[in-house]
C-alpha cells in the first residue's frame, strides 16, 4: 500500500476513534477514555485495590479531546513485570484464558500503564462486562497477543499510553495521519508474519467504525 493510501486509511481512526490512544467513538465528537483494566471474565477486585460501591460506575466520558503532543511509541518498560506474573509476552495467551490469580495481576499492571483506577472500567458488580472492559480484552488480543516491535520484542499498554489515557490529538489530521503512519504502521509488526498495513485493524474493505462492535 502506498503513502497516500495508507493516510487516506488511517484518517479513519480520526472519525472511529482508537481505543488504545483515547480515540472518539463512531460518529461522536467527544473521545472514548480508553478501557484500561478487566475483561469478562474476571470476577474478583485486583489485590490491594478498593472495590467500588454500588453506586459507582466506569467514570463519564471526558468533556474535552486531549490536545498535546503525542508520544511515539516506546518499548515497553513493563516486560519484567509481566513476565513475574508468569505471562509469556511472546506468546500471550487471549486473555479470557489468563487463570484468575494471573488475570488480577495482569489488571494492576494495566491500571499503572494507563495511569488508570479500577472503577474507570468496573461496576459494582465487577464480573459485569462493560464497554470498557470489553474494548480491553480486544486490545489484548489484537495487539499485545498478535503484534510486536520490528524486532520482535514485546508490546504493552505503555508502549503507547506511558502512563496516561489519551494519546491522539485530532486538531491537526494532517500530523494525526503522519504519526499513525509512522506509530502504528512503521513500528508494529505481525506475529504471524503477514504484511502490518491498515487494513490490521480495519480490514479490508476498511471498516473504520469497528470499536462500535469492540464494545458491544
Amino acid at each position: 500500500m502506498n503513502k497516500g493510501a495508507t493516510g487516506l486509511l488511517l484518517l479513519g481512526l480520526v472519525t472511529a476513534g482508537f481505543a488504545a490512544c483515547g480515540g472518539g467513538g463512531g460518529g461522536g465528537g467527544e473521545p472514548v477514555v480508553p478501557p484500561p483494566i478487566g475483561s469478562g471474565s474476571a470476577s474478583a477486585v485486583p489485590s490491594g485495590s478498593v472495590a467500588p460501591s454500588a453506586s459507582v460506575a466506569p467514570s463519564a466520558t471526558p468533556s474535552a479531546a486531549f490536545q498535546g503532543p503525542m508520544k511515539p511509541m516506546v518499548a515497553s518498560a513493563m516486560l519484567a513485570d509481566v513476565q513475574a506474573i508468569g505471562i509469556d509476552l511472546k506468546k500471550p495467551p487471549q486473555l479470557a484464558k489468563l487463570e484468575p490469580e494471573k488475570l488480577r495481576k495482569v489488571m494492576k499492571l494495566f491500571t499503572k500503564a494507563l495511569g488508570a483506577k479500577c472503577s474507570d472500567c468496573h461496576a459494582d458488580d465487577m464480573a459485569a462486562p462493560t464497554p470498557r472492559k470489553k474494548v480491553a480484552e480486544k486490545m489484548w488480543n489484537e495487539f499485545v497477543v498478535k503484534l510486536s516491535n520490528p524486532d520482535g520484542s514485546p508490546i504493552f499498554c505503555d508502549s503507547c499510553h506511558q502512563g496516561r489515557f489519551l494519546q491522539l490529538d485530532r486538531h491537526d489530521k494532517k500530523a494525526l495521519s503522519g504519526w499513525m503512519d509512522e506509530n502504528f504502521v512503521g513500528k508494529l509488526r505481525r506475529k504471524d508474519k503477514k504484511e502490518n498495513e491498515c487494513a490490521t485493524c480495519h480490514g479490508d474493505p476498511p471498516e473504520y467504525k469497528f470499536l462500535d462492535d469492540w464494545r458491544k
